[in-house]
């Protein structure tokens, strides 16, 4: 829909020129070229971007993967969207637009295909009995030869001749196929008329300029302004125009220093560009290794962030395969907000869809956050300073082991909390089946993870029991055996670098976080040191200073 607009726009800017500066002068040839170019333009010229190029500050933040088959873990409420409506109005537009022009062409070549033709130097003139104007189209002359008399139809097929040699149709399909996929653009109609027209005055000039006497020329055109049945699509010898082009051959040449007028096009045009057609592109300062990395394609966002700068992000990532959109703003008196709802689009899917809301239980506003793309363009990370890593899929709802470990805090997500407290959910911990009253006398500070399964398929190998919903809580003891920690990681014990045997001696109960950082993430932030991994372990008396 943007790219509809643009291209109406650059349309709008070469046909108001040549109205206003250039209709009036006898440049029909370049005029032309001008008119062609400026559709050519027009369907191009948008889709060239102008980078400028935003510098955002660097922060630390710990990554939680957003893959391109997340879901909310409540249902989505369908409805349809006003750009789904415009969308629909204009295929359908499009199609009738097609269908009429296929008709139109099939009515063209029946009066060639039933009629006959006598080849001359390549060019083939059909007579017909047929109460049609005359007109050409490519290689064919189509005319009724008891229409007119014999020095008559010699100076329309003159005209007509122009058109062939100087393949005039190619103009009129390409403005018919402009009219199809703009056809909701006025401008673009009033454009076609002016091409068309143009290329008129160029076979009237050629043609009269074959014969001694202009006035047998432009009574003929009046002859003609009888008005008789036309091919919208093939280059009639007689149109509505007919005042303007005896005009037009009675006009003195224009003097060619005018040509400068062409030149006036050229300003617009580079204010369109400047104007709508810049693309904010956002970089951290870091090394040259990372800038060239996907993964420094990040965004942030804190609670003093504007709706304008969160349209900036969404204009980011609207070329990407994954968009982003901003959605639920709640805001506080004072502007900042207090929580936001992160939508998310892939290529696969038919529109945006609720990923994840950020909000602050203990504050008033959000926390900061950023979003960037993974390496394969295909996922977006979620980074946020404190936020509990929740990787939210199609199917279910899981902290996020492999991208961070920490101790969550007793306060979970509240989408989940709401799902743990319904009494018909079938539970299971560490792999055995628990009642709803042993779930609630789990410590929440030993689990590190909970599976929220909620799809149909899934549920059926639970039987009966979870026709309801299943969830599948894993603890810390059961976790933290199976953790696979690289032998060659990086080990940082408050933020400095230590040895696996300085880390093994550590007292778990003083551990405040651990944090694994897997090999790709690691080679980008500490470079060769973090190439098999960063485990960052901050401990409580690393937290009392």
């Amino acid at each position: 829909m943007d790219y509809l607009l643009k291209a109406a726009m650059v349309m709008a800017i070469f046909y108001f020129a040549y109205k206003w500066f250039l209709q009036h002068e006898t440049f029909f040839n370049s005029n032309r070229f001008f008119l062609l170019i400026g559709l050519i333009i027009a369907l191009f010229l948008p889709l060239i971007v102008i980078p400028i190029y935003v510098e955002v500050a660097s922060q630390n933040f710990n990554p939680i993967i957003m893959s391109d088959k997340l879901v909310s873990n409540q249902a989505t409420t369908e409805h349809i969207s006003l750009i789904e409506i415009l969308l629909s109005i204009y295929g359908a537009g499009v199609i009738f637009f097609f269908g009429k022009f296929l008709v139109n062409m099939l009515s063209l070549f029946n009066i060639i295909r039933r009629n006959p033709s006598e080849n001359r130097n390549g060019i083939y003139y059909v007579k017909t009995n047929d109460a049609i104007a005359p007109f050409s189209f490519f290689n064919w002359i189509v005319y009724n030869p008891n229409t007119f008399k014999n020095d008559e139809l010699q100076l329309i097929l003159n005209h007509e001749h122009v058109h062939v040699k100087q393949g005039h149709s190619i103009d009129v399909i390409f403005a018919e196929i402009t009219c199809i996929i703009f056809w909701f653009n006025p401008i673009v109609w009033f454009y076609k008329k002016a091409l068309q027209q143009n290329l008129e005055f160029i076979a009237d000039q050629q043609a009269q300029s074959k014969i001694d006497c202009n006035r047998s020329y432009q009574r003929l055109l009046l002859k003609a302004s009888i008005p008789t049945n036309q091919l919208v699509i093939a280059n009639n010898f007689y149109n509505s125009l007919i005042k303007k082009r005896i005009v037009m051959l009675h006009k003195s040449k224009s003097n060619n220093l005018n040509g400068w007028k062409y030149a006036l096009v050229v300003p617009a045009l580079a204010l369109f560009l400047m104007s709508f057609n810049t693309k904010k592109v956002y970089f951290t300062e870091t090394t040259s290794e990372t800038r060239n990395s996907d993964l420094n394609e990040i965004l942030s966002i804190n609670a003093n962030s504007t709706n304008s700068e969160l349209k900036d992000i969404e204009s980011y990532f609207s070329s990407k395969t994954v968009r982003v959109k901003f959605s639920d703003i709640n805001r506080n008196p004072d502007k900042t907000i207090r929580q936001v709802t992160i939508k998310t689009k892939h290529d696969d899917d038919t529109k945006f869809l609720e990923r994840i809301t950020v909000h602050n239980d203990n504050g008033n506003t959000i926390t900061p956050f950023k979003l960037m793309l993974s390496d394969n363009g295909k996922e977006i990370l979620f980074q946020s300073k404190n936020a509990i890593p929740v990787l939210i899929s199609k199917h279910n709802i899981t902290f996020n082991e492999e991208a961070i470990v920490s101790k969550p805090q007793p306060s979970i997500n509240k989408d989940i909390n709401s799902t743990l407290q319904d009494p018909k959910i079938l539970y299971f911990l560490n792999g055995k089946e628990i009642t709803h009253e042993e779930m609630n006398r789990i410590d929440p500070k030993t689990i590190n993870k909970i599976d929220v399964i909620k799809d149909t398929e899934q549920l059926k190998k639970y039987g009966d029991k979870g026709k309801d919903g299943v969830i599948i809580i894993t603890t810390g003891e059961a976790t933290n055996k199976s953790m696979d920690i690289p032998e060659k990681a990086l080990i940082l014990i408050n933020d400095k670098e230590s040895t696996k045997k300085e880390m093994d001696a550590l007292d778990p109960d003083s551990i405040q976080s651990v944090f694994v950082i897997k090999p790709e993430l690691g080679k980008t932030k500490y470079g060769k040191k973090g190439k098999d991994g960063v485990i960052i372990i901050t401990t409580e008396k690393a937290e009392k200073k």
